[in-house]
């Protein structure tokens, strides 16, 4: 079954038409991404944990917020992957040519 990783994740065949500058930007910035997701599943825990702790904090809007913090956590996960993935055959493409060590 395909999911939002095939919908991301880029063909290395596409990366060789770029120039060596757009690829190490490429590189860079499917690396950020994949780290900024990281980053936010963390932030999510945290908040979680929080708001179970709170008093103040109704059933009502424990059920709101768990039905978007499921949607996040089924799709960020895949998405972080086939970032990931990019990065991985931009460096690829990038040792190919010489550009990095």
């Amino acid at each position: 079954m395909r999911d939002i990783y095939h919908a991301v994740v880029g063909s290395s065949d596409l990366l060789k038409d770029l120039s060596q500058e757009a690829l190490t930007d490429y590189k860079n910035n499917c690396g950020d991404a994949a780290s900024g997701i990281v980053f936010a599943l963390t932030t999510l825990g945290c908040l979680s944990m929080e708001a179970c702790d709170s008093d103040e904090y109704s059933d009502e809007e424990c059920r709101r917020d768990m039905m978007g913090l499921s949607s996040a956590l089924k799709h960020l996960p895949r998405l972080m992957q086939a970032l990931d993935q990019n990065r991985e055959n931009a460096d690829y493409e990038l040792k190919r040519r010489g550009g990095t060590k």
